[in-house]
């Protein structure tokens, strides 16, 4: 465990020195990234039963997440509210009434954290919205939080979910797992095969380079990559048609080679160019929005 906190550390370190820029926002998700890796190692969650795959409608388009139920009012969430709120705190400061305001409210047993995850991942917006004017706190707080709680538990029962889908098809845009746009993609360099990446679940998926992840739309024109001059490896896939856009590691040698969310983070840059193009990103995110 050691080691992989040292080692995502070491990439941290190294993409900061790549990109300058990254220094503040990867420096804020440092503790929150490093304490979401050191709970998965030293506390293991219930195994827990995945009936109910159909691989007809997963052939379909319908996720794993909407057939199986991944979620268990018996995993710890207080154990995980307190590791990744303490995380939040050290790395957001601004949070720190937010997240205390969230782990008393749990503690008194005002809030009941797993009612966001009963109709996961409907009703989540909803939820987020109550809670922030009941306790009260920032809803940009609270879906920080709840977003690294989500993966921990998606990151831990993902291979068995996986396992499950074995061969089957899926031509989707979004996550086989659950369902969320990809956050950050990467080229390969050699067979120039695209990958996806989820940074709700950590799962990572092949899809077509010539088809727009959104929208499915497949043409040459009206889909570009931008690229940053004398950056030709970091790129932003953008569609003409649904004014999305995708940051993009181009060419890559090794997918093994990156963490991908940290270079989700250290592209920012790239959200910046594309959101003032008049592009949005596949999917929201805590660092590729820019409010206030």
């Amino acid at each position: 465990m050691k080691q992989s906190i040292e080692t995502l550390s070491g990439i941290m370190d190294r993409e900061i020195e790549k990109n300058p820029h990254s220094r503040e926002i990867i420096g804020a998700f440092r503790p929150v990234l490093i304490a979401r890796i050191r709970f998965l190692g030293k506390r293991k969650l219930k195994s827990i039963p995945l009936p109910g795959f159909d691989p007809i409608r997963f052939t379909g388009g319908v996720s794993l997440v909407r057939q199986l139920q991944f979620f268990s009012p018996d995993d710890p969430w207080r154990e995980m509210v307190s590791a990744m709120t303490a995380a939040i705190k050290e790395g957001f400061p601004s949070l720190r009434e937010d997240m205390d305001r969230l782990e008393k409210a749990g503690r008194k047993g005002v809030l009941d954290i797993f009612d966001y995850f009963r109709t996961f991942p409907d009703h989540g917006e909803d939820i987020i919205k109550l809670w922030s004017a009941d306790l009260p706190a920032s809803p940009q707080g609270i879906a920080l939080l709840l977003n690294q709680l989500t993966r921990i538990v998606l990151e831990r029962r993902r291979p068995d979910a996986v396992a499950l889908i074995g061969d089957t098809e899926w031509k989707k845009g979004y996550c086989p797992v659950c369902g969320a746009f990809p956050t950050i993609a990467l080229i390969e360099e050699k067979i120039t095969r695209r990958w996806l990446h989820c940074s709700q679940c950590g799962h990572d998926w092949l899809f077509s380079r010539v088809i727009c992840p959104y929208c499915e739309f497949e043409a040459q024109e009206g889909m570009d990559f931008f690229y940053v001059e004398n950056r030709t490896q970091e790129a932003a896939f953008s569609c003409d048609k649904c004014q999305r856009y995708l940051v993009t590691l181009n060419r890559v040698s090794d997918l093994n080679d990156h963490e991908l969310d940290v270079s989700a983070l250290s592209l920012t840059h790239l959200d910046v160019i594309m959101q003032g193009k008049g592009f949005f990103p596949m999917v929201n995110c805590s660092w590729n929005t820019f409010e206030g």
